[in-house]
Protein backbone atom coordinates (compact mmCIF):
# COMPACT_ATOMS: atom_id res chain seq x y z
CA UNK A 1 0.00 0.00 0.00
CA UNK A 2 1.19 3.63 -0.81
CA UNK A 3 2.33 5.78 1.88
CA UNK A 4 0.80 8.87 0.19
CA UNK A 5 -1.78 9.28 -1.82
CA UNK A 6 -3.71 12.17 -4.42
CA UNK A 7 -6.44 12.61 -1.68
CA UNK A 8 -3.48 13.24 1.16
CA UNK A 9 -2.56 15.89 -1.22
CA UNK A 10 -5.73 17.73 -1.72
CA UNK A 11 -6.49 17.15 2.36
CA UNK A 12 -2.84 18.79 2.88
CA UNK A 13 -2.78 21.11 0.25
CA UNK A 14 -5.65 21.62 -1.98
CA UNK A 15 -7.86 24.60 0.43
CA UNK A 16 -4.86 27.46 -0.49
CA UNK A 17 -5.04 26.01 -4.29
CA UNK A 18 -8.70 26.52 -4.31
CA UNK A 19 -8.42 29.80 -2.78
CA UNK A 20 -6.41 31.23 -5.55
CA UNK A 21 -7.49 29.31 -8.23
CA UNK A 22 -10.69 29.01 -10.80
CA UNK A 23 -11.70 25.39 -11.61
CA UNK A 24 -13.86 24.31 -13.75
CA UNK A 25 -17.24 22.59 -12.52
CA UNK A 26 -15.72 18.97 -13.67
CA UNK A 27 -12.78 19.68 -11.81
CA UNK A 28 -14.52 20.90 -8.91
CA UNK A 29 -16.58 17.77 -8.75
CA UNK A 30 -13.33 15.84 -9.06
CA UNK A 31 -11.26 17.87 -6.62
CA UNK A 32 -14.18 17.29 -3.95
CA UNK A 33 -14.95 13.65 -4.96
CA UNK A 34 -11.22 12.37 -4.50
CA UNK A 35 -11.12 14.54 -0.84
CA UNK A 36 -14.16 13.06 0.32
CA UNK A 37 -13.52 9.68 -1.28
CA UNK A 38 -13.66 6.52 1.66
CA UNK A 39 -14.91 9.14 4.16
CA UNK A 40 -17.84 9.62 6.37
CA UNK A 41 -19.06 12.43 3.77
CA UNK A 42 -19.69 10.13 1.54
CA UNK A 43 -21.76 7.77 3.55
CA UNK A 44 -21.50 4.39 4.87
CA UNK A 45 -22.68 0.61 3.85
CA UNK A 46 -23.01 -2.15 6.18
CA UNK A 47 -22.97 -5.83 4.62
CA UNK A 48 -24.48 -8.59 6.66
CA UNK A 49 -23.51 -11.89 5.67
CA UNK A 50 -26.76 -14.12 4.52
CA UNK A 51 -25.30 -17.39 6.25
CA UNK A 52 -23.58 -16.23 9.65
CA UNK A 53 -25.30 -13.04 10.04
CA UNK A 54 -21.22 -11.45 10.50
CA UNK A 55 -21.78 -7.52 9.83
CA UNK A 56 -19.03 -5.53 8.10
CA UNK A 57 -18.53 -1.99 8.15
CA UNK A 58 -16.98 0.51 5.26
CA UNK A 59 -17.31 3.96 3.98
CA UNK A 60 -18.34 4.53 0.30
CA UNK A 61 -15.72 5.44 -1.76
CA UNK A 62 -16.09 8.17 -4.49
CA UNK A 63 -16.37 5.61 -8.39
CA UNK A 64 -14.81 8.46 -10.09
CA UNK A 65 -13.39 7.85 -12.65
CA UNK A 66 -10.25 9.97 -12.09
CA UNK A 67 -9.60 8.84 -8.42
CA UNK A 68 -6.54 6.72 -8.39
CA UNK A 69 -8.45 4.25 -5.36
CA UNK A 70 -11.56 3.38 -7.18
CA UNK A 71 -10.40 1.71 -10.84
CA UNK A 72 -9.36 -1.66 -9.52
CA UNK A 73 -12.91 -2.89 -9.74
CA UNK A 74 -13.81 -1.35 -13.01
CA UNK A 75 -10.56 -1.96 -14.58
CA UNK A 76 -11.33 -5.90 -13.55
CA UNK A 77 -14.82 -5.84 -15.23
CA UNK A 78 -14.25 -4.11 -18.05
CA UNK A 79 -11.31 -6.94 -18.74
CA UNK A 80 -13.76 -9.49 -17.92
CA UNK A 81 -16.26 -7.81 -20.72
CA UNK A 82 -13.49 -7.28 -23.24
CA UNK A 83 -12.26 -10.56 -23.04
CA UNK A 84 -15.32 -11.94 -24.96
CA UNK A 85 -14.34 -9.71 -28.04
CA UNK A 86 -10.55 -10.59 -28.49
CA UNK A 87 -9.86 -12.58 -31.40
CA UNK A 88 -7.69 -15.30 -31.84
CA UNK A 89 -5.33 -13.26 -33.74
CA UNK A 90 -2.17 -11.06 -33.22
CA UNK A 91 -2.55 -7.44 -32.38
CA UNK A 92 -0.63 -4.26 -32.76
CA UNK A 93 0.06 -0.70 -30.55
CA UNK A 94 -0.54 2.32 -32.24
CA UNK A 95 0.27 5.50 -30.51
CA UNK A 96 -0.58 8.84 -32.27
CA UNK A 97 -0.17 12.26 -30.50
CA UNK A 98 -0.64 15.68 -31.43
CA UNK A 99 2.86 18.84 -31.43
CA UNK A 100 2.79 20.91 -28.26
CA UNK A 101 2.25 23.78 -30.42
CA UNK A 102 -1.56 22.35 -30.55
CA UNK A 103 -1.47 22.42 -26.71
CA UNK A 104 -3.54 25.16 -25.92
CA UNK A 105 -6.20 25.09 -28.04
CA UNK A 106 -6.39 21.45 -27.25
CA UNK A 107 -7.51 22.95 -23.33
CA UNK A 108 -9.51 25.56 -24.61
CA UNK A 109 -11.66 23.41 -26.61
CA UNK A 110 -11.24 19.58 -24.86
CA UNK A 111 -14.82 18.06 -26.25
CA UNK A 112 -14.02 18.99 -29.76
CA UNK A 113 -10.12 18.56 -29.68
CA UNK A 114 -10.74 14.94 -28.35
CA UNK A 115 -13.14 13.91 -30.90
CA UNK A 116 -11.07 15.45 -33.80
CA UNK A 117 -8.03 13.33 -32.00
CA UNK A 118 -10.22 9.81 -31.99
CA UNK A 119 -11.61 10.22 -35.63
CA UNK A 120 -8.31 11.40 -37.08
CA UNK A 121 -6.32 8.40 -35.63
CA UNK A 122 -9.34 5.95 -36.10
CA UNK A 123 -9.93 7.17 -40.24
CA UNK A 124 -6.12 6.94 -40.96
CA UNK A 125 -5.62 3.91 -39.27
CA UNK A 126 -8.64 1.93 -41.21
CA UNK A 127 -7.66 3.86 -44.28
CA UNK A 128 -4.06 2.40 -44.47
CA UNK A 129 -5.69 -1.23 -43.73
CA UNK A 130 -8.03 -0.95 -46.18
CA UNK A 131 -5.12 -0.33 -48.73
CA UNK A 132 -3.81 -3.41 -50.99
CA UNK A 133 -0.29 -2.13 -50.02
CA UNK A 134 -0.65 -3.03 -46.48
CA UNK A 135 -3.28 -5.29 -45.33
CA UNK A 136 -6.45 -4.97 -47.68
CA UNK A 137 -8.72 -5.43 -45.20
CA UNK A 138 -11.25 -3.88 -42.76
CA UNK A 139 -9.19 -4.50 -39.23
CA UNK A 140 -11.07 -3.71 -35.60
CA UNK A 141 -9.39 -0.93 -33.05
CA UNK A 142 -9.86 -0.13 -29.80
CA UNK A 143 -8.94 3.05 -29.06
CA UNK A 144 -7.81 4.82 -25.25
CA UNK A 145 -7.54 8.90 -24.49
CA UNK A 146 -4.63 9.46 -22.44
CA UNK A 147 -3.64 13.97 -21.81
CA UNK A 148 -0.58 13.28 -19.55
CA UNK A 149 2.64 12.52 -19.79
CA UNK A 150 4.95 10.60 -17.40
CA UNK A 151 5.61 14.14 -15.00
CA UNK A 152 1.75 15.28 -15.55
CA UNK A 153 2.23 17.73 -18.43
CA UNK A 154 -0.39 18.08 -20.80
CA UNK A 155 0.09 15.37 -23.70
CA UNK A 156 -3.04 14.67 -25.54
CA UNK A 157 -2.09 11.20 -27.28
CA UNK A 158 -3.96 7.52 -28.59
CA UNK A 159 -3.68 4.24 -27.64
CA UNK A 160 -4.83 1.76 -29.95
CA UNK A 161 -4.83 -1.71 -29.87
CA UNK A 162 -5.47 -2.86 -33.37
CA UNK A 163 -6.05 -6.40 -35.13
CA UNK A 164 -3.51 -7.61 -36.87
CA UNK A 165 -5.69 -9.16 -39.57
CA UNK A 166 -9.35 -7.97 -40.99
CA UNK A 167 -12.03 -9.14 -43.39
CA UNK A 168 -12.33 -8.77 -47.17
CA UNK A 169 -14.86 -10.31 -49.13
CA UNK A 170 -16.03 -12.48 -46.05
CA UNK A 171 -12.29 -13.89 -45.99
CA UNK A 172 -10.03 -13.51 -43.17
CA UNK A 173 -6.77 -11.49 -44.29
CA UNK A 174 -3.92 -12.13 -41.59
CA UNK A 175 -0.46 -9.67 -41.34
CA UNK A 176 2.47 -12.41 -40.60
CA UNK A 177 5.00 -9.03 -40.62
CA UNK A 178 6.23 -7.40 -37.31
CA UNK A 179 4.35 -4.00 -38.45
CA UNK A 180 0.69 -3.22 -40.27
CA UNK A 181 2.22 -0.31 -42.70
CA UNK A 182 5.26 1.70 -42.17
CA UNK A 183 4.97 4.53 -39.26
CA UNK A 184 5.89 7.33 -41.23
CA UNK A 185 2.74 6.83 -43.83
CA UNK A 186 0.65 6.68 -40.75
CA UNK A 187 2.13 9.87 -39.03
CA UNK A 188 1.62 11.62 -42.73
CA UNK A 189 -2.06 10.10 -42.98
CA UNK A 190 -2.58 11.02 -39.25
CA UNK A 191 -1.46 14.90 -39.42
CA UNK A 192 -2.93 15.36 -42.94
CA UNK A 193 -6.43 14.00 -41.93
CA UNK A 194 -6.28 15.79 -38.13
CA UNK A 195 -5.10 19.83 -39.61
CA UNK A 196 -7.86 19.03 -42.17
CA UNK A 197 -10.49 18.44 -39.28
CA UNK A 198 -8.94 21.23 -36.91
CA UNK A 199 -10.09 23.64 -40.11
CA UNK A 200 -13.68 22.09 -40.79
CA UNK A 201 -14.42 23.14 -37.68
CA UNK A 202 -12.60 26.26 -37.04
CA UNK A 203 -16.30 27.93 -36.50
CA UNK A 204 -16.56 25.87 -33.50
CA UNK A 205 -13.16 26.69 -31.72
CA UNK A 206 -12.71 28.94 -28.42
CA UNK A 207 -9.71 31.07 -29.92
CA UNK A 208 -7.51 33.56 -28.83
CA UNK A 209 -8.67 36.84 -30.88
CA UNK A 210 -5.46 36.33 -32.85
CA UNK A 211 -6.61 32.90 -34.38
CA UNK A 212 -10.41 33.52 -34.89
CA UNK A 213 -10.19 34.58 -38.42
CA UNK A 214 -9.98 31.75 -41.25
CA UNK A 215 -7.01 33.33 -42.64
CA UNK A 216 -4.96 33.64 -39.22
CA UNK A 217 -5.89 29.61 -37.93
CA UNK A 218 -4.54 28.37 -41.54
CA UNK A 219 -1.40 30.57 -41.65
CA UNK A 220 -0.69 29.12 -37.90
CA UNK A 221 -1.42 25.57 -38.74
CA UNK A 222 1.01 25.99 -41.90
CA UNK A 223 3.96 24.83 -40.30
CA UNK A 224 2.57 22.16 -38.87
CA UNK A 225 2.43 20.58 -42.33
CA UNK A 226 5.80 20.37 -42.28
CA UNK A 227 6.59 19.06 -38.87
CA UNK A 228 7.00 15.24 -38.32
CA UNK A 229 4.13 14.63 -35.79
CA UNK A 230 5.41 11.57 -33.41
CA UNK A 231 3.54 8.12 -33.82
CA UNK A 232 4.33 4.82 -32.94
CA UNK A 233 3.91 1.32 -34.12
CA UNK A 234 4.47 -1.80 -31.74
CA UNK A 235 4.90 -4.93 -32.58
CA UNK A 236 3.09 -7.81 -31.25
CA UNK A 237 4.42 -8.78 -27.47
CA UNK A 238 3.80 -12.37 -26.12
CA UNK A 239 0.33 -14.43 -26.22
CA UNK A 240 -3.03 -12.54 -27.40
CA UNK A 241 -4.64 -13.66 -23.97
CA UNK A 242 -1.89 -11.06 -22.96
CA UNK A 243 -3.90 -7.99 -24.87
CA UNK A 244 -7.03 -7.35 -22.84
CA UNK A 245 -4.57 -6.82 -19.56
CA UNK A 246 -2.29 -4.84 -21.55
CA UNK A 247 -5.58 -2.68 -23.24
CA UNK A 248 -6.75 -2.74 -19.11
CA UNK A 249 -3.64 -0.99 -17.92
CA UNK A 250 -4.00 1.81 -20.23
CA UNK A 251 -7.68 1.98 -20.10
CA UNK A 252 -8.38 2.62 -16.56
CA UNK A 253 -4.77 4.57 -15.72
CA UNK A 254 -5.14 7.95 -13.99
CA UNK A 255 -3.01 10.71 -14.70
CA UNK A 256 -0.91 9.53 -11.69
CA UNK A 257 -0.62 6.42 -9.33
CA UNK A 258 -0.46 6.51 -6.11
CA UNK A 259 2.50 4.08 -5.69
CA UNK A 260 4.98 7.08 -7.11
CA UNK A 261 4.16 9.39 -5.09
CA UNK A 262 7.10 9.27 -2.94
CA UNK A 263 7.24 12.78 -0.48
CA UNK A 264 4.32 15.32 0.19
CA UNK A 265 6.37 17.52 2.81
CA UNK A 266 6.65 21.55 3.39
CA UNK A 267 4.98 22.46 0.47
CA UNK A 268 6.77 20.25 -2.54
CA UNK A 269 5.29 16.82 -3.86
CA UNK A 270 8.18 14.41 -4.79
CA UNK A 271 6.95 11.23 -7.20
CA UNK A 272 8.71 8.82 -9.69
CA UNK A 273 8.61 9.43 -13.39
CA UNK A 274 9.69 7.77 -16.12
CA UNK A 275 12.25 10.02 -18.39
CA UNK A 276 11.92 8.67 -21.91
CA UNK A 277 14.85 10.69 -23.10
CA UNK A 278 17.04 8.72 -21.03
CA UNK A 279 16.34 5.35 -21.86
CA UNK A 280 13.21 5.34 -19.88
CA UNK A 281 15.32 5.56 -16.60
CA UNK A 282 13.07 6.07 -13.57
CA UNK A 283 13.64 9.23 -12.11
CA UNK A 284 12.37 11.18 -9.43
CA UNK A 285 11.45 14.97 -10.06
CA UNK A 286 10.02 17.30 -6.63
CA UNK A 287 7.47 20.45 -7.94
CA UNK A 288 5.65 22.39 -5.61
CA UNK A 289 2.17 21.40 -4.32
CA UNK A 290 0.46 23.96 -6.50
CA UNK A 291 2.07 22.90 -9.46
CA UNK A 292 1.68 19.31 -8.77
CA UNK A 293 -2.30 20.26 -8.69
CA UNK A 294 -2.61 22.29 -11.30
CA UNK A 295 -1.04 19.44 -13.44
CA UNK A 296 -3.06 17.02 -12.18
CA UNK A 297 -6.95 18.85 -12.47
CA UNK A 298 -5.20 19.35 -16.40
CA UNK A 299 -6.23 15.58 -17.09
CA UNK A 300 -9.85 16.04 -15.77
CA UNK A 301 -12.03 14.75 -18.78
CA UNK A 302 -15.07 16.76 -20.11
CA UNK A 303 -18.45 15.82 -18.82
CA UNK A 304 -19.62 12.33 -19.93
CA UNK A 305 -16.95 12.08 -22.26
CA UNK A 306 -15.96 8.60 -23.36
CA UNK A 307 -12.49 7.46 -23.20
CA UNK A 308 -12.62 4.50 -25.07
CA UNK A 309 -13.97 3.64 -28.39
CA UNK A 310 -14.60 1.25 -31.08
CA UNK A 311 -13.68 0.93 -34.54
CA UNK A 312 -13.95 -1.20 -37.65
CA UNK A 313 -14.38 -4.47 -37.13
CA UNK A 314 -15.42 -3.50 -33.64
CA UNK A 315 -17.88 -1.00 -33.93
CA UNK A 316 -20.95 -1.13 -31.75
CA UNK A 317 -23.12 -1.64 -34.84
CA UNK A 318 -21.79 -5.31 -36.02
CA UNK A 319 -19.44 -5.70 -33.97
CA UNK A 320 -21.39 -9.23 -33.03
CA UNK A 321 -21.55 -10.25 -36.42
CA UNK A 322 -18.42 -9.46 -37.18
CA UNK A 323 -16.68 -11.13 -34.39
CA UNK A 324 -18.61 -14.25 -34.91
CA UNK A 325 -17.36 -14.39 -38.59
CA UNK A 326 -13.91 -13.65 -37.85
CA UNK A 327 -13.40 -16.54 -35.16
CA UNK A 328 -15.40 -19.11 -37.78
CA UNK A 329 -12.69 -17.91 -40.63
CA UNK A 330 -9.48 -17.61 -37.94
CA UNK A 331 -10.25 -21.17 -36.49
CA UNK A 332 -13.37 -22.25 -35.35
CA UNK A 333 -12.66 -25.73 -34.05
CA UNK A 334 -9.99 -23.72 -31.77
CA UNK A 335 -11.87 -20.82 -30.66
CA UNK A 336 -13.28 -22.54 -27.37
CA UNK A 337 -10.06 -23.34 -25.74
CA UNK A 338 -9.12 -20.23 -26.74
CA UNK A 339 -11.60 -18.45 -24.93
CA UNK A 340 -11.70 -20.53 -21.69
CA UNK A 341 -7.78 -18.98 -21.41
CA UNK A 342 -8.59 -15.77 -21.05
CA UNK A 343 -11.33 -16.64 -18.21
CA UNK A 344 -10.32 -14.40 -15.26
CA UNK A 345 -12.47 -14.04 -11.74
CA UNK A 346 -13.07 -10.60 -10.52
CA UNK A 347 -11.85 -9.55 -7.02
CA UNK A 348 -13.98 -11.20 -4.34
CA UNK A 349 -14.88 -10.31 -0.64
CA UNK A 350 -15.43 -13.57 1.69
CA UNK A 351 -16.87 -12.98 5.12
CA UNK A 352 -14.25 -13.72 7.54
CA UNK A 353 -16.02 -16.20 10.11
CA UNK A 354 -17.49 -18.73 7.82
CA UNK A 355 -15.79 -17.77 4.29
CA UNK A 356 -19.57 -16.95 2.33
CA UNK A 357 -19.43 -14.60 -0.28
CA UNK A 358 -23.06 -13.66 -0.23
CA UNK A 359 -24.13 -10.49 1.25
CA UNK A 360 -27.23 -8.51 1.99
CA UNK A 361 -25.96 -4.38 1.44
CA UNK A 362 -27.58 -1.67 3.57
CA UNK A 363 -26.32 2.13 2.26
CA UNK A 364 -26.91 4.98 4.14
CA UNK A 365 -25.81 8.30 2.31
CA UNK A 366 -25.45 11.98 4.05
CA UNK A 367 -28.09 14.64 2.92
CA UNK A 368 -24.97 16.63 2.37
CA UNK A 369 -23.24 13.57 -0.13
CA UNK A 370 -20.31 14.86 -2.54
CA UNK A 371 -20.20 11.74 -4.68
CA UNK A 372 -19.68 12.80 -7.97
CA UNK A 373 -19.16 10.61 -10.82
Amino acid sequence: MSKFTIQDIFLKYGSQYVENHNLSLEQWKVFHSIRNCGTENLGYHICSCSFCGEEYFGFNSCRNRHCPMCQSYAREKWIQKESLSLLNCRYFHIITTVPVELNEIFLWNQKVCYDILFKATSDSILTLGLDSKWLGAKIGITSILHTWGSTLEFHPHIHSIVTGGGLNNNSWVSCDKDYLFKVQVLSSLFRAKFLSLLKHYHSLLVLPNHLKDLKSFNKFLEPLYHKSWITYIEPPKGKTENVVEYVGRYSFRVAISNDRILNIEDGFITFEYKDYKDNSKIKNMTISAEEFIRRFLLHILPKHFTKIKHYGLLSNRNKKKNLALCRLLIANSSHMNFISSLSRKLPVFKCEKCGSTIFTYFYKYNSHRLCFS
